[in-house]
């Protein structure tokens, strides 16, 4: 079975993030909350509820090592989160990013000393802390970001960053801050590498908005997924930029599980495994299929309720309920709804993923590719 483990919260999840050995999650039901659940067996929770931000949430990242979370919102704002162990209760941080639109996604980099918010202002903030003012402040990549930015992604080395958004492009740029990072070794992306260097730029096939950014493993080679259901993977080295065309729905979210195997998901409500097989790249499988048989949400509080049932039916997919039979109106894949976010495993295990989706479900993956 591909499926490791699955859970159905009574709302939908839009962004989550699991601390470094998944016996707690950070997520957001669709509003400007922060929830922490604790794993208890087959169930989760809760036992923190963050509430600083004052409109919808975007974006969570836990930081494995670190132990802090960064969660960034609609309010044009970002909070660094430090559990402290004494009063048993997170005390937030507020960043100071110098925008002017929406954030729409953050990220810790590998080492976990800054970090990325994307945002609506035609740039990304780099944030590290500035141990004179004692908080989190940034410096902005902006030239030659032309639009939103909606998704970003470390490199291995700490210092280049990945970013894709509403302009059509994806972009490999330096965020090197002198006095926070070591000068890193040459690599195919460039040499010199003074902040805001451009060290990438790729389009989109056919003009669709970029979702998500990854770097391969080893850091030689980005994928992103865009809104005209392709995937595309450069290879600075070599020169090769290759696209995949999908006549499926659209793409959310992208992950690298090695070297030559890409999960994404979207709108499709399964995760999709594409392989490199030497020559090109090509779906090989999508996760859930093999687990047809399976009871669609073991771990659910809403299994005893039909009439619950019914109803939640009717609210994750915007359907009318069908009252025939029980398997009446369900989709075939795990999530009945679109997947919002796909995330690679904190601990760094390449062969385990896990999505959330607007039906509710946190899902744990074995990508089988």
């Amino acid at each position: 079975m591909s499926v490791l483990d699955e859970f159905t919260f009574p709302f939908c999840v839009t962004a989550y993030s699991f601390n470094g050995d998944k016996s707690q999650v950070a997520l957001c039901p669709n509003s400007n909350e922060v929830h922490i659940y604790a794993r208890s067996g087959t169930q989760w929770v809760q036992t923190h509820v963050l509430k600083e931000h004052d409109l919808l949430v975007t974006s969570i990242d836990w930081a494995p090592q670190t132990n802090r979370i960064v969660s960034c919102s609609q309010d044009k704002n970002a909070y660094v989160w430090t559990f402290d162990q004494a009063a048993v209760v997170w005390r937030p941080t507020l960043v100071h990013l110098r925008i002017n639109r929406a954030a729409t996604q953050a990220r810790w980099s590998p080492q976990e000393n800054k970090f990325a918010v994307a945002s609506g202002d035609k740039c990304v903030a780099i944030c590290y802390f500035g141990e004179e003012n004692n908080w989190w402040v940034s410096k902005h990549l902006k030239k030659p970001i032309a639009s939103t930015v909606l998704c970003v992604d470390w490199h291995p080395n700490n210092v280049l960053i990945a970013c894709g958004g509403t302009d059509m492009k994806a972009r490999v740029l330096s965020a090197f801050i002198k006095g926070v990072d070591q000068k890193p070794p040459s690599t195919a992306w460039g040499e010199r590498l003074p902040f805001n260097t451009l060290c990438g730029e790729f389009e989109s096939p056919s003009s669709g908005w970029v979702h998500s950014v990854g770097f391969s493993p080893d850091g030689e080679s980005l994928a992103f997924a865009s809104h005209d259901s392709s995937i595309t993977v450069a290879t600075p080295a070599t020169g090769d930029v290759t696209s995949v065309r999908s006549p499926n729905l659209p793409f959310k979210s992208l992950v690298w599980s090695d070297q030559s195997t890409i999960v994404v998901s979207g709108h499709d409500c399964s995760p999709m495994v594409y392989a490199f097989d030497g020559s090109a790249w090509r779906l090989v499988t999508k996760l859930g299929e093999d687990d047809k048989s399976r009871r669609s949400s073991t771990a659910s509080p809403s299994n005893s309720n039909s009439a619950f049932n019914l109803f939640r039916q009717m609210d994750s997919r915007s359907q009318p309920a069908k009252t025939s039979g029980a398997a009446d109106g369900m989709l075939k894949s795990v999530h009945q709804n679109t997947i919002t976010e796909l995330r690679s495993d904190p601990s760094g295990n390449p062969v385990e993923v896990s999505t959330s989706g607007l039906d509710g479900k946190l899902v744990q993956w074995r990508v089988q590719a």
